[in-house]
């Protein structure tokens, strides 16, 4: 299990991620239905998925639509799936691991063990 635990001046909590949870999540983004959902989306906003930039737009949302197609492309690769799986499976095995550890300036602190 993951544990996520944030603490800041006013509030801490801590967030437990079952792996079950995220096997879930990856096979719901690889999933069939999700691209094709995410393709609608993007030929409603205006992007190409597939074709090139329409260079009308400025470059924030051109960012955007290439990031979105960056992850279209790989999430409709067929070893993406093995390859979420196996490293789920690798992170099982490597308990207590400290993932993230960081303090802001403001003093909030975020934690991410396995």
């Amino acid at each position: 299990m993951i544990t996520v635990k944030v603490k800041s001046k006013g509030y801490a909590f801590v967030i437990p991620v079952p792996y079950a949870v995220l096997r879930m999540g990856s096979g719901i983004l690889t999933s069939g239905l999700v691209q094709r959902k995410m393709k609608d989306w993007m030929n409603k906003s205006g992007g190409h998925v597939g074709g090139d930039l329409s260079r009308n737009h400025d470059f924030d949302s051109d960012g955007r639509r290439f990031g979105t197609e960056l992850l279209l492309s790989i999430l409709e690769n067929a070893s993406t799936q093995q390859a979420i799986r196996q490293l789920i499976k690798e992170l099982q095995r490597c308990k207590g691991t400290v993932l993230v550890d960081v303090q802001a300036q403001d003093g909030t602190k975020v934690l991410i063990k396995l």
